[in-house]
């Protein structure tokens, strides 16, 4: 399937990465490329895979090819001590220092493909944080509610807080002091973030002690559930994407597992699933009452409604019924649905992955699966901001 690369760039070729010519033939998912800008970590790659450096500097000579590179996913690093020390020493400031006490089952050459890769999904893996709470964010400002305004305030600020650190990813995964400091810092999110959580659930747990049995107290009820419900569900989301974060950071510190990084998010799930579950209940046994069809958005006539419309009913069934107030029916069933939430698409851990490089035109680009609001365009990891 492919072409070795020209004996040119053979003889600079590294021992732990094959850097191959790609075929005419050869068909690229041009949806799933997503370029590599940051300075910073095309230097660390050009060392670490000196044939990159070498088609780059070619120009005009390789126009109109274009090369591969598979670089081996840090998971796969050999489990001695000294090697996960050569690794993890590339992300400090004595690196060099580090990588000097590795055995001979990891040279400097591998800790330095083992760390780019974990740098360049890092990267990818912080940006596309950072594009969902900036959806989040985007959803809490059309949230109207004049009496949370403080509330929603407090939310606001800590999305905020976050995506301000994520314009420094790369300062944050190869500054060993600056990401102690930002894990400090997300902690103090986190646990903010779980108060705001808690609040919200205990609000709508509220909501489900009372028996109403009024149509009209009912329909003003669901009104007011639902920005709590709203609150709740980006709420919950922000803490996924921190106990993430804190997961990314931590790899340049040491193996943690993301099921530690997890902890409190979880803890916060099994609770949010409980009262979601209390929510639904509440409405199954209010529209039960209310004789309300959630299904076809219809609420059955009673009283003096239900006689006037008798005879009418005889020869139509459909007037011993009457439409929902607009909207209410979807509020209803927004609130009731199981999964308000998807939390699968993360599941998968992109540090087990190897990593599939791409050069052409002078560019270098990785190949990863992207949401699918980025509407099938080429991406990039972003170039980082100066501190």
């Amino acid at each position: 399937m492919f072409e070795r690369i020209s004996r040119k760039f053979k003889k600079q070729k590294s021992a732990n990465v094959k850097v191959e010519q790609l075929t005419p033939d050869k068909v690229i998912d041009e949806s799933k490329l997503v370029e590599i800008k940051d300075e910073i970590i095309l230097a660390r790659l050009n060392q670490a895979v000196p044939e990159i450096a070498c088609i780059l500097s070619a120009g005009s000579q390789v126009a109109g090819s274009a090369y591969q590179a598979i670089l081996p996913a840090a998971s796969h690093i050999p489990p001695s001590r000294d090697t996960k020390k050569a690794f993890f020493g590339l992300f400090q400031k004595k690196s060099t220092a580090a990588l000097s006490t590795a055995s001979g089952a990891l040279t400097q050459a591998s800790a330095l493909v083992f760390g780019v890769a974990a740098l360049i999904v890092g990267q990818k893996y912080m940006s596309d944080i950072a594009k969902g709470l900036n959806r989040l964010n985007d959803g809490i400002r059309r949230i109207t509610s004049f009496q949370q305004n403080e509330y929603k305030s407090r939310v606001e600020a800590l999305i905020t807080r976050i995506t301000v650190l994520l314009m420094h990813k790369t300062e944050l995964q190869l500054n060993a002091d600056l990401c102690e400091r930002t894990l400090i810092e997300l902690s103090s999110i986190e646990g903010e973030c779980a108060q705001l959580l808690g609040q919200a659930n205990e609000t709508l747990e509220g909501y489900t002690r009372v028996k109403i049995a009024d149509f009209k107290k009912y329909c003003d009820t669901v009104w007011e559930i639902q920005p709590w419900v709203e609150w709740r569900d980006r709420l919950l989301a922000v803490l996924y994407y921190v106990s993430d974060l804190k997961y990314v950071l931590n790899r340049s510190r040491g193996q943690v597992s993301r099921e530690f990084c997890r902890s409190l998010f979880h803890t916060y799930f099994e609770r949010t699933e409980k009262v979601k579950s209390a929510l639904k209940d509440w409405h199954e046994l209010e529209t039960k009452t209310l004789k309300i069809d959630i299904v076809e958005f219809k609420r059955k006539r009673g009283g003096v409604d239900a006689f006037f419309h008798a005879l009418p009913s005889l020869v139509k069934k459909e007037n011993k019924y009457r439409d929902l107030p607009e909207g209410l029916g979807e509020l209803i069933c927004e609130q009731i649905k199981d999964n308000t939430l998807d939390y699968s698409a993360l599941e998968e851990d992109p540090f087990d992955h190897d990593l599939e490089i791409f050069i052409r035109d002078g560019k270098v680009f990785m190949l990863a699966d992207l949401a699918e609001e980025d509407g099938g365009k080429p991406q990039e990891v972003e170039e980082s901001v100066p501190a």
